[in-house]
């Protein structure tokens, strides 16, 4: 026999109600609906990139829109982001921004910071994930094969020539950790802060290809350095706090 209307209804009700607790007494749970959100607004703001990015495509302006939104999405997570020194990327020569990766949630940190007229690197993969592909492809992403050496070779080749040939500065970009408030083996995703630390530019011009190596090195020492320290502080800072 069929459920009746009533018994439907309050079948709905009753799970509606139970969600809540759920959310409140399972981490795990909790883990999972709020990265269902966030996948969710980033999808949903993908497709709203589409709608007018089909109109110029593969323009980097098409990403002031998303910038805009995450800077306020981010407090409905209970996000806080710390910005420090972000006039090292406010200068009018071209410039490679090089930054930690962490986690998907690294996305709200690059929109905080997102520069204008910035294009970005990223793997193709994320290119056929759904409307988000789409939508960072008309944003004018270059994306990465990385299962074909000589593709990605070739991207990163014309990168070096880019540096080698206009002496265009890099500039670091260090997220400090996430670990407060999030963490995929514990599957924790709390509320908590972050810092990002925009560091002054390193000069490439005269740089050889066989300082190359050392140059990596150097940046990411520096760059290690800087996410220790941050990360030591959003410690500090939440012990203090008394929070959890």
């Amino acid at each position: 026999m069929f459920l009746s209307l009533d018994w439907i209804q309050m079948l709905i009700i009753s799970f509606l109600l139970f969600l809540p607790i759920v959310y409140e007494l399972s981490n795990t749970f909790k883990y999972y609906a709020k990265f269902a959100l966030y996948y969710t607004i980033v999808m949903l703001t993908s497709v709203v990139v589409i709608s007018y990015g089909v109109f110029r495509p593969k323009n980097v302006k098409n990403m002031k829109f998303i910038s805009w939104l995450m800077k306020n999405v981010k407090m409905l997570f209970g996000i806080t982001i710390e910005v420090r020194s972000k006039e090292n990327l406010e200068i009018d020569s071209p410039y490679i921004l090089v930054s930690n990766h962490q986690s998907s949630l690294d996305f709200f940190g690059m929109m905080e910071i997102w520069p204008e007229n910035c294009s970005s690197l990223a793997k193709k993969e994320l290119l056929y994930v759904g409307p988000f592909g789409l939508a960072a492809w008309l944003c004018g992403t270059v994306f990465i094969d990385r299962l074909n050496h000589e593709k990605a070779l070739d991207t990163i080749k014309s990168t070096a020539a880019l540096i080698k040939e206009q002496n265009v500065p890099i500039i670091p970009v260090v997220f400090s950790s996430y670990s407060e408030f999030y963490s995929k083996r514990e599957k924790k995703f709390g509320t908590g802060k972050f810092i990002i630390s925009c560091l002054p530019k390193i000069k490439t011009e005269g740089l050889t290809a066989a300082q190359v190596p050392d140059l990596t090195d150097f940046i990411r020492k520096q760059m290690l350095d800087v996410y220790n320290q941050t990360s030591l502080e959003t410690t500090q800072a939440k012990l203090s706090n008394g929070t959890k």
